[in-house]
Formats: structure tokens, sequence, C-alpha cells
């Protein structure tokens, strides 16, 4: 029996890619933060699907989590085919006034947790014959943006870092693919950070559970790229087409929105 291992699975996209993974009858690891009511959505899960669910509950952010999560799954025998890396954690800042623990939080859940998790997991996934790597960045990896330095930042890193992999396992059996979406009103949080964007925001944003569908059926179908929406397929011409300063200029524009309307409440 084999498992798709998920993180960031108690809500947003990487519980939409849960129950996605679910329906086509792939058994589960899903992980997240404790207290997320992740025993529900394992529970309701392997209800609605029957498929076998387990969760493990951690802070990928410790350094001995991913470890950790890796030892548990291997002591239980849990055989991983599907790596999931989704946990991450977005926010904009003036980073003159960026704490350094919100510093830390991005650069080791967004970087170094997907590293990590990718290491320990690729000695398994190379065991099987055919295996996935699904690492989830965001459209912001094309574009420097201020206020979310430290977020584009991130996610340019799991573009770049999941291509070069990708040539290194080449013909050994595990594809890469990696999704690019742009906002998702999935809580209160990225519900303001979206509308802070006005008519811009709720136009690009994305459906969850579209997007969790085209990142499934991408990643079975071996695509590098999975960019969901019309909307961000016109965004990334843009970039194509419009001089580097003239995008600075608008995106700065854009996102001191976003930073006006939501930094004070993060960095609390």
């Amino acid at each position: 029996m084999t498992y798709t291992l998920i993180t960031g699975a108690s809500s947003g996209i990487g519980k939409a890619i849960a129950y996605e993974c679910a329906k086509r009858g792939m058994n589960l690891i899903l992980v997240s933060l404790p207290n997320q009511n992740l025993d529900l959505v394992a529970m309701d899960i392997s209800g609605s699907y029957g498929v076998e669910t387990v969760f493990f509950e951690t802070d990928l952010t410790r350094l001995d989590a991913p470890q950790e999560l890796f030892n548990y799954t291997q002591h239980e025998g849990l055989d991983v085919d599907v790596l999931v890396n989704n946990a991450g954690v977005a926010g904009a800042s003036y980073f003159k006034e960026a704490t350094i623990d919100y510093i830390d939080e991005r650069i080791l859940l967004n970087i170094r947790a997907v590293v990590v998790l990718t290491r320990l997991y690729l000695p398994v996934l190379l065991t099987h014959r055919k295996s996935y790597i699904l690492n989830v960045s965001s459209l912001a990896a094309f574009f420097y943006i201020p206020y979310k330095s430290l977020y584009s930042a991130s996610k340019a890193f799991v573009k770049n870092f999941s291509r070069a992999l990708s040539g290194e396992l080449t013909g050994k059996g595990v594809s890469i693919s990696v999704l690019f979406p742009n906002g998702v009103k999935t809580n209160n949080i990225t519900t303001e950070r979206i509308d802070a964007h006005g008519k811009v925001g709720n136009w690009a944003q994305g459906n969850v559970n579209k997007v969790a569908a085209s990142a499934i059926e991408g990643m079975l179908k071996e695509k590098f790229y999975i960019i969901p929406g019309y909307a961000n397929h016109f965004l990334l011409f843009l970039r194509l087409i419009l001089p580097v300063p003239v995008q600075q200029w608008l995106i700065s524009r854009e996102f001191e929105k976003e930073a006006k309307a939501t930094c004070k409440k993060e960095q609390l």
C-alpha cells in the first residue's frame, strides 16, 4: 500500500488537494500544525472516499520536525510514492519593521522544510517505478514584489530548486511538478489580503477546488509548470512585455495596499 503525503493539509489548497487525491483513490498522510482539526479532516476523507488516511501534527518550522515526520512514516511502514510540499506562509511587511521571528518563519517553512522533506523522502520515492513530487510555489515566484520580498523570494527558490532537481532525476522515475497559484480565499486572512487589492485581487483570485484539481491532474501528467487560471497566464504575459521598471512601479503600488491592510496584524 502506498501513500500520498501532503503538508499543510488542514485548510486551504492543501486540504483541497487532499480531497482531490482521495477522489482518485489515493491513500493519504496528512500533516499540519497541531490544533487545526486535522483529525476531523482525516476522518471525513476516510469516511467519504474509503481511502486509508493517517494524520501527523507538527510544526515544520522546528528544525527537527521534518526528521520526526520521516521517522514516523518509516516506523509505521507508510510507503510514500507522492510527496506534496504545500505548507507555507505568506504575509506582507515593511521589511525594516519585520521581526526576526517573522523572517525565520518564512525561511524555515517555505524553504527549509521543502528542501529537507524532499531530501528525506527522495530515496523512498526512488524505490518506486513511478513517483511524484508536487511543490506548491506561487505566481509571486515570477515577480519581484515589494512588501512581500521574503514571500516572493521564497517561492522563487521553490521554483528554481525544483527545476534544478528535476534535471538530476531525469530518467529515474521521479517526476517533479510545481504549482503556481494566485490568491485563493480560504480563510479570513487570505480574504483580507485579496480584498485589499480591490477589483484586481478579486479578478485574479482562484477557486481552491479548481486549483487543486489542476494541481493533481498536472502532476499526474508530469507537467513541470502548473499555472491554473486564465488571469494568471495573462499576468505572466504582461511580465514578458512590460519593462521591469514599469512592472516594479505597478507592483509596488498594488502591494503597498496589502501591506497597509494586513502587515500590522501579521507582525503581532
